[in-house]
């Protein structure tokens, strides 16, 4: 046994972590993203994210509908790699851990990106775009990535397969 760790004959396995966290991620919040980001996807690509005034935005703002189309596809393709991830998670696959806090950068960009796009398109200023869902949007999802980072990192011994 010179010259081995622990870990290399004994494996850790997941009864050796707190997992309550990583459960409520691959049994419903990546499933509820998934399902949120695909419905947010289509509001965007159908112009129901103006709940009714698409006609009246886009007419005013014809350039708006590049970026709210882009924007759908993105959200429904961050959808699926919610799934992707998820599966990856249950299956303590190895850079899992790192897909889960890439998922939360990702949703920040798009956001980051759409913000600046939006802009373009319509010529307000990025401060007459941004309102309380942007911020708690970003924020939220940077404070996600490194809460999940932190969480993970403590359990890398389990993402082997």
């Amino acid at each position: 046994m010179e010259g081995k760790q622990i870990n290399d004959v004994y494996p850790p396995s997941p009864n050796d972590y707190a997992l309550k966290w990583h459960k409520f991620l691959i049994y419903f919040a990546l499933w509820a993203g998934a399902v949120l980001n695909a419905l947010t996807g289509v509001r965007y690509i159908t112009g129901a994210i103006y709940d009714g005034d698409a006609a009246m935005v886009y007419n005013r703002f014809p350039g708006l509908k590049i970026p709210d189309v882009a924007m759908g596809v993105l959200c429904v393709a961050l959808g699926a790699y919610m799934l992707f991830t998820r599966f990856q998670l249950a299956g303590y696959k190895r850079g899992a851990p790192n897909r889960m806090v890439s998922l939360y950068l990702i949703n920040a960009g798009i956001n980051l990106v759409y913000l600046l796009a939006a802009s373009a398109a319509t010529g307000l200023s990025v401060t007459q775009l941004i309102d309380n869902t942007f911020w708690t949007s970003v924020i939220g999802s940077a404070a996600f990535a490194l809460i999940n980072k932190n969480y993970y990192d403590k359990r890398a011994a389990l993402f082997t397969r």
